[in-house]
């Protein structure tokens, strides 16, 4: 049977909707085929695509960008084991590379994680080979976690308005749960002890501070945020049904034991940095932006952005307060595939405020309009009737009236 489809293809700097026609391929040995359901639109997509994200592609090659997904397979091919057409499943966008070709010989984790991911085991969908934003999508079966109908009922429940488009965040909620495995094991391993609940800021209010807010309030943490836009933190309070607090943006005094940093600016660094307590965590969630990669911290002791990628700690003094003080700096980019589990649970509980998290839906690769969720809200459309899509991509500027955006297919 002949199909119609669409997909977003990257090359060579732009990026553009296509059509596409023909018969749908059967997967390979070890793939399963996805029809999506529904993706979220990350902010290292839009860096990747605008060049403030270094990738390994060929700029020349055509890609498909995303890596946010969930969807339904279609058909399996030999070897995809315990999965079957039918079943929805989230897509796992870190892929290993084979044993040969990876730096200093093959990767020694026992696990998917932050470890092996920032020393560069694996290649990552959406930038460095095909992701998610296309109506079908080919894809390792050992990239995708079944949704159990458990999980699917409580989402329903949740957000009902949503359904299982709520799981694409997935991935992005393992990402944050993987930051607290991260930092207790640096506790462990500097201070053979625990971290213990305190008062947490949240540097940068986009979908992923919303994240952090929620995994940092099931923790017992007080939680503030901040951001240099405010209206954007208000909106992100509100999406929390106000159960976090917005820092005066006159504070100075080192007032929390964690600066959670997930803005991609070395002022949203320095201004955690300037506001964490002796001892306390400054936490590098966020790469930075290619002009300012060449940042380091006072001193030119270390790279923030090393620190970020190779998921690695350290203790410093920080010369900048009055005062000699320690902080412990992490960092780290992607997730503990063990997490996954916890990640789809996290997401369908917290489904009321994801719910009020994702502002906007846009109903197709094709479509120019961004449908508001907001109460009062105002759709947004292309001014030329090009797809919505693009440009997002590109880096139109929408986070003063949107936190996350979805692509619903189904």
């Amino acid at each position: 049977m002949v199909h119609e489809w669409f997909e977003v293809q990257w090359h060579c700097g732009t990026v553009q909707v296509t059509r596409q026609r023909g018969r749908r391929p059967s997967p390979r040995p070890g793939y399963v085929l996805v029809r999506m359901n529904a993706c979220g639109i990350c902010g290292t997509d839009i860096r990747a695509v605008n060049g403030n994200k270094s990738t390994r592609r060929r700029t020349e090659s055509y890609l498909i960008p995303g890596h946010e997904g969930v969807g339904r397979i279609l058909s399996t091919g030999p070897g995809a084991s315990g999965l079957q057409p039918g079943d929805v499943v989230v897509i796992l966008p870190h892929v290993h590379l084979p044993d040969s070709s990876l730096p200093g010989g093959p990767c020694q984790e026992a696990e998917l994680n932050p470890v092996c991911i920032g020393h560069g085991h694996t290649l990552h969908m959406g930038w460095d080979r095909d992701g998610c934003f296309a109506d079908y999508i080919e894809v390792p079966a050992a990239n995708v976690i079944r949704v159990s109908a458990e999980m699917r009922t409580l989402a329903r429940r949740s957000a009902p308005a949503l359904g299982d488009a709520l799981f694409a965040l997935t991935e992005p909620m393992a990402c944050v749960l993987s930051a607290y495995k991260c930092i207790e094991a640096c506790y462990e391993t500097f201070y053979q002890s625990g971290f213990q609940v305190g008062r947490a800021l949240v540097v940068g209010c986009g979908p992923i501070g919303v994240l952090h807010a929620i995994s940092l309030l099931d923790r017992g943490f007080q939680v503030w945020l901040t951001d240099t836009q405010p209206r954007r933190a208000e909106l992100a309070r509100w999406c929390l049904n106000n159960r976090v607090h917005i820092l005066p943006t006159e504070s100075q005094d080192g007032m929390f034991d964690l600066a959670m940093i997930t803005a991609s600016s070395v002022g949203a660094i320095r201004r955690g940095e300037a506001l964490v307590r002796g001892n306390g965590v400054v936490y590098l969630f966020a790469g930075l932006n290619a002009a300012e990669r060449a940042e380091t911290g006072q001193g030119d002791l270390f790279s923030y952005e090393r620190l970020h990628r190779t998921a690695k700690g350290l203790v410093t003094l920080n010369p900048s307060r009055s005062r000699a003080q320690s902080q412990v700096y992490l960092g780290q980019s992607g997730y503990f595939s063990s997490l996954m589990p916890a990640a789809l649970a996290s997401v369908a509980t917290h489904g009321a405020v994801l719910d009020r998290a994702i502002t906007g839906i846009i109903p197709g690769w094709a479509s120019s309009r961004i449908e508001s969720r907001l109460p009062g809200g105002i759709d947004w459309v292309t001014e030329d009737g090009s797809p919505a899509i693009i440009q997002v991509l590109h880096g139109i500027e929408l986070r003063d009236r949107h936190c996350k955006l979805l692509v619903r297919l189904s």
